[in-house]
């Protein structure tokens, strides 16, 4: 039987590869702060781990290469997608 994993494939170098991955994530509900490890993130309304190990594995893996490759771009391209989780419209006109 083969399951579904809820963590996107492990994007490729590309920019849009990683914008992609954490719209992903955002469209999943599953969007975290990248500088948490995944094993750390819980489900408030539980307590439990949000993620199973092999899911953390999957995504502390992903965040890595993010990282590698894209430095703190990462964390603008996650800032964007938190936003939207929040219903946060920034004004970009004065920058």
């Amino acid at each position: 039987m083969q399951t579904t994993s809820r963590i996107p494939t492990q994007p490729n170098k590309s920019f849009f590869a990683m914008n992609r991955w954490f719209k992903q994530m955002y469209l999943s509900g599953l969007l975290f702060h990248p500088d948490e490890p995944a094993e750390s993130i819980i489900t408030i309304a539980s307590g439990q781990p949000s993620f199973t190990p092999a899911e953390c594995n999957q995504l502390n893996s992903a965040i890595q290469l993010m990282f590698d490759n894209h430095g703190d771009r990462v964390y603008s391209v996650c800032l964007k997608y938190f936003h939207m989780a929040m219903g946060i419209k920034p004004d970009y006109s004065s920058t």
